[in-house]
């Protein structure tokens, strides 16, 4: 690339074609759902959260497995007057559970399984939308950097050019200050700017494996803010989706199941029971028996048991109607940061940061014609870079509050539907 010297009015160059370069290509390139498809590919979190869920299932299923017979077996002597002899006793006794405690139990660890396998879920939404907001935070960041190195690098030219002009006007000397002092701020900039989208990446990092020391290419859709949202459609999906939600109703059926067995635990425990005893045929020759055995319980049937896993099941319930109040009140408030979000992505369309570029490209012919003084350009300069910063941090905070919307929801689909927003 070579850059353009013209005459004395136009010792501002800026005759640089390609004004908001990206950074330099990386071998690595991803769109979106490719990182988050690696990030639920590869982390821990999910695989660990797949396990938990199976080991409760597990122990659902043996929990509902009835308790096996218990045997005695007894060897003695027996007298009858003067005569006596020996003898043996063999007995089997089987619990029957009459009460269906052993199902109860099984399907409370079952809720647990669901519970967890609600958690999976969300765990999944949540790593989905991290890797969307950070890949959304890394691409602004980066294309910042680029932008502000760009700057940096013109009004570098700018100032080598004048530190070697004698300026006899105070005009002139102000110009060449000001000039100065721009530079040094840039150069601040692009340090700043540097920093900020490489921690975005050691961020990312924590869920996506990528290789150190690399700085990829991240395709991120542009978000159009053309998505109008209805509150209580949102409010319908957030009540039925919700995680935290439908783990508290699983608790509040736990609860329920709790109460049950706690009353079933005042009832007697059955078992079936055979006996067989056989002696010297002249002394007691050979009993068999055949019968019920019941354990009773303490003599209160559990009634403190009770009214403690009732409080429980209140709390639970109450517990459930504050989480709904809860959300409703977060979700209204994220439904008012995204509409106002959406307003500001509204003022900055797609043709933004080029219309930006073209507008100073338009700035630099006219300096280089002397149509456009030099406190006019760099006014102009200074506006399209906050215009440009504007554009893309209005990209990442639409990604955001659309991200959290679809996490109080735990939209399986949160990658597709983000595109849409």
């Amino acid at each position: 690339m070579h850059c353009r010297f013209t005459s004395v009015a136009v010792f501002m160059i800026l005759a640089c074609p390609g004004f908001a370069q990206e950074a330099a290509p990386s071998a690595q390139k991803y769109s979106l759902a490719e990182l988050v498809g690696l990030a639920l590919k590869t982390t821990p979190l999910l695989s660990a959260q797949d396990a938990r869920v199976e080991e409760k299932s597990l122990s659902a299923a043996q929990a509902r497995v009835w308790q096996g017979p218990s045997t005695g077996l007894l060897f003695g002597r027996t007298k009858q007057t003067e005569t006596s002899g020996s003898r043996y006793e063999l007995s089997l006794a089987q619990p029957i559970p009459l009460t269906g405690m052993p199902g109860l139990r099984g399907r409370l660890l079952g809720l647990e399984s669901q519970s967890l396998r609600v958690e999976r879920q969300a765990s999944e939404v949540q790593v989905t939308l991290s890797v969307a907001q950070g890949a959304y935070e890394y691409a602004a960041g980066r294309r910042k950097a680029a932008f502000a190195e760009s700057r940096r690098k013109r009004f570098e030219l700018v100032q080598s050019y004048l530190t070697g002009r004698v300026f006899p006007t105070p005009q002139r000397m102000a110009e060449s200050r000001i000039v100065t002092n721009r530079v040094k701020n840039l150069v601040a900039e692009a340090i700043r700017g540097e920093a900020d989208y490489k921690a975005s990446l050691e961020r990312l990092k924590a869920v996506v494996p990528l290789a150190a020391g690399a700085y990829p290419d991240i395709d991120v859709p542009w978000l159009s803010g053309a998505r109008g949202l209805d509150d209580q459609e949102w409010l319908n999906k957030a009540l039925a989706g919700n995680p935290e939600l439908r783990a508290r109703r699983l608790t509040v059926e736990g609860a329920g199941l709790e109460r049950a067995l706690a009353s079933r635990e005042g009832l007697p425990d059955t078992s079936l029971v055979a006996s067989y005893e056989r002696g010297q045929p002249d002394i007691i020759g050979r009993d068999y028996g055949l019968g019920l055995s019941l354990s009773f319980p303490s003599w209160n049937r559990n009634r403190s048991g009770v009214k403690s896993a009732e409080q429980k099941l209140l709390a639970e319930e109450r517990l459930l109607d504050y989480a709904e109040q809860r959300l409703k009140a977060e979700l209204l408030r994220a439904l008012v940061e995204y509409e106002a979000a959406r307003q500001v992505v509204l003022k900055y369309p797609p043709e933004t940061l080029a219309e930006l570029e073209g507008q100073l490209k338009g700035a630099d012919e006219g300096f280089r014609k002397g149509q456009v003084d030099l406190l006019t350009f760099l006014e102009l300069d200074g506006s399209a870079a906050e215009t440009y910063g504007l554009a893309l941090d209005a990209q990442s905070d639409l990604a955001a509050k659309a991200a959290e919307l679809l996490a109080l929801a735990a939209d399986r689909d949160a990658l597709a539907k983000l595109a849409l927003f």
